[in-house]
């Protein structure tokens, strides 16, 4: 992916017959990206990507201030004084399927690879999301505690997918983004052992009796982050609740109520964050589809001991084409931005 500017490495277009076009990448070519610099007052920079094959290509025009007397089929009316929600960034997920398909490569294509994504010269990935364990790309299901009855939670310990596949490459890319990484972590399940149907997947919930133990899990996740050097900007609820009740029966997945979420943020996972060394950290509710807005949001926001707690709303774009609009949120602040996270699992 590259900007066709001045000094860019032009892309090297490949068609597989998908009804698209990639850009070749191995261990002596990869596209590169200008860096962006502020154009002057009045005019625009444009980057234009396509499925003909453009790639970020770059032009260059004057804002017309008589914008009433510009004929065509688009119009774009800026009004700089109108400010919402402020963009921290985009990026994508550190899965083991991610590290897996790059640990395959050699060594020169997987640096062109990282560099394409969080340096300079690529598109300047700044956040990453962290699967808690297994997700739905990983090649088996897991937990870190996978000990049956491990209340003290004496048996947890990261797994050699972490030390292969995601800390190596989230150290990578912290340093082609110069130390600017946000990282977001996600559990997709607890142990099978804390779940009322006893597994990784399917239709299952946490027990009520282990609401304060899966908030510890989760302490003991950033403990263990931090003593390698990496801390996280935020936790979520979970991934896809939603798949814990459907249910999926394919991979990591935990049921939630909006009821039983709400009384997890405001008496467990809420109070535990606030109370620790990582109490900066941030919690991200929700992380689900679309469909679920804002009923299920507002369930748990009207509570205002879970409101004071949730720093924002993880929301999955998969449906967009049904569910188009976002309305009706009660956020605990009209003056606290609202964290939106989109997409999923972007390799």
């Amino acid at each position: 992916m590259a900007h066709e500017g001045e000094g860019a490495v032009p892309c090297v277009p490949r068609d597989f017959g998908n009804g698209g076009t990639v850009c070749v990448c191995n261990s002596s070519y990869c596209d590169t990206v200008d860096p962006i610099s502020p154009s002057s007052p009045g005019n625009y920079v444009l980057y234009t990507s396509s499925k003909d094959g453009l790639r970020f290509k770059r032009s260059n025009g004057v804002l017309r201030p008589d914008y009433e007397n510009v004929t065509g089929d688009i119009q774009m009316v800026v009004e700089a004084d109108l400010k919402y929600q402020r963009i921290i960034g985009f990026g994508g997920a550190f899965t083991d399927a991610a590290g897996i398909n790059i640990e395959s490569l050699s060594p020169a294509a997987q640096e062109l690879l990282m560099q394409s994504y969080f340096s300079q010269l690529g598109t300047e990935y700044n956040i990453g999301r962290v699967p808690i364990a297994g997700c739905d790309f990983s090649t088996r299901t897991y937990t870190y505690d996978d000990i049956p009855g491990d209340i003290l939670l004496s048996h947890f310990n990261l797994t050699q997918e972490d030390f292969l596949f995601k800390i190596p490459l989230i150290r990578r890319a912290i340093d082609l983004s110069n130390g600017s990484l946000i990282l977001i972590g996600s559990a997709w399940t607890a142990p099978p052992w804390m779940k009322t149907n006893n597994d990784y997947s399917g239709f299952g919930f946490l027990k009520r009796e282990f609401f304060q133990l899966w908030a510890e899990y989760h302490i003991k996740f950033l403990d263990a982050y931090k003593d390698l050097g990496l801390e996280l900007w935020a936790l979520t609820t979970g991934n896809e609740p939603i798949n814990g009740i459907i249910p999926i029966n394919r991979f990591n997945s935990m049921g939630w109520t909006p009821k039983e979420m709400r009384e997890w943020i405001a008496e467990n996972i809420g109070p535990t964050i606030a109370t620790s060394k990582h109490k900066q950290t941030k919690l991200i509710m929700l992380d689900d589809q679309r469909f679920l807005l804002p009923w299920w949001v507002n369930l748990v926001l009207r509570d205002p001991r879970a409101n004071k707690f949730v720093d924002g709303i993880g929301v999955h774009w998969y449906w967009d084409s049904l569910f188009p609009r976002v309305k009706g949120l009660t956020m605990k602040d009209p003056k606290t931005p609202c964290t939106l996270v989109g997409g999923n699992n972007t390799q």
